[in-house]
């Protein structure tokens, strides 16, 4: 098998805007940020907002409801469907600029509620005929990402003159050290693997792209972006080198996720991805992984989780969105809400 890994430092940044369609309200409940630095700082705000390679978390983030997921989870509490609505609340944006690049991080603020739906009785035929209790838990987040630009024009316009060029993986989640997330690997059918245990410091490229096409645009624009096949050569940035990593799939393609986490309780974990949204929510799906491994070293325990996703049947720039909560978060109605995130930006061609 072969394995990329990829460092860099200082780069960082954004994600998501409010957009408002025909004057209705923004479907994911996301305000307007509350602080920006200057006047330049809102207009990379813009291009990176823009950027469907960044702008694709939050609708995976976001959940907006409870989701299916079957299996008795709680002692007493049978969950059916369970899922989290984010709500941003701030955000700001630090460039550091030169003449050919900039680089940003940007830290965002989130109010959730965590939305359980379940029962206290056992389901015997078709649990989702079984709800009987809702139960919903608030919990604040912060997330941090990493964002490169790079100029590509001379316009004196820097909406026009710059673009993202790569993105950090986004990462974080509530107080507390009950779980970590400490390592992903992706795996390919081929058995390549991409493996990543710094979030903020792992960059994909985001290769050509245009503002809001939909998927026919873009499929046609995949055929000829030609900067973005596999994983390329190295090259380096300062002191630190780092992989042009254009992680890209083909539709339909079946990819496996290792999660590595350590965890404080010996009980298995409850770690999801949801992926596949696009800006509206559309085409979501939400997966449990299983436990294949659990190691105590200490305090904690170091575990090993697996699932097989397969990709959409659409060309589009998309993020994996993996949530870990320790097991009292969903099995206890009193355990208050904490949870960790790392966003992984990919592509389907």
């Amino acid at each position: 098998m072969k394995r990329y890994s990829a460092f860099i430092v200082s780069f960082t940044v954004i994600i998501i805007t409010a957009l408002a369609v025909n004057g209705c309200k923004d479907p994911f409940d996301i305000n307007e940020p509350q602080s920006v630095n200057s006047s330049e700082t809102q207009k990379f705000m813009k291009i990176a907002e823009s950027s469907s390679s960044v702008n694709s978390f939050t609708p995976n983030y976001n959940e907006e409801q409870a989701m299916a997921l079957a299996g008795a989870l709680g002692k007493n509490l049978y969950p059916i469907r369970i899922g989290q609505k984010m709500k941003l609340v701030d955000k700001s944006l630090t460039l550091v600029k030169d003449s050919t690049t900039a680089t940003g991080t940007l830290v965002q603020k989130f109010d959730g509620q965590l939305i359980i739906q379940g029962s206290f009785q056992e389901p015997t035929i078709g649990m989702n005929s079984h709800v009987d209790t809702t139960i919903t838990k608030n919990f604040s987040t912060t997330v941090t990402r990493k964002i490169q630009f790079k100029k590509i024009a001379n316009s004196g316009n820097d909406t026009i003159d710059w673009k993202v060029n790569a993105v950090s993986l986004s990462s974080g989640g509530t107080a507390g050290d009950n779980i970590q997330i400490v390592k992903l690997i992706l795996t390919t059918q081929d058995g390549t693997e991409v493996v990543i245990d710094d979030p903020n410091t792992f960059f994909f490229k985001a290769g050509k792209e245009k503002k809001y096409k939909d998927h026919d645009e873009d499929e046609e624009e995949e055929m000829d972006d030609n900067d973005n096949h596999g994983f390329e050569a190295g090259f380096s940035i300062g002191e630190h080198g780092w992989k042009n990593l254009l992680t890209w799939y083909r539709k339909n393609q079946p990819i496996k996720l290792t999660v590595e986490i350590l965890s404080r309780s010996a009980d298995p974990d409850f770690i999801t991805v949801t992926y596949g949204a696009m800006m509206y929510g559309n085409s979501r799906s939400k997966e449990k992984f299983n436990l294949v491994s659990s190691n105590q070293e200490g305090s904690y325990y170091r575990k090993i989780y697996e699932r097989k996703l397969y990709t959409h049947s659409f060309a589009a720039r998309m993020h994996a969105v993996v949530n870990a909560l320790p097991r009292n978060v969903v099995y206890d109605t009193d355990t208050s809400v904490e949870e960790k995130t790392w966003g992984i930006p990919y592509r389907v061609k």
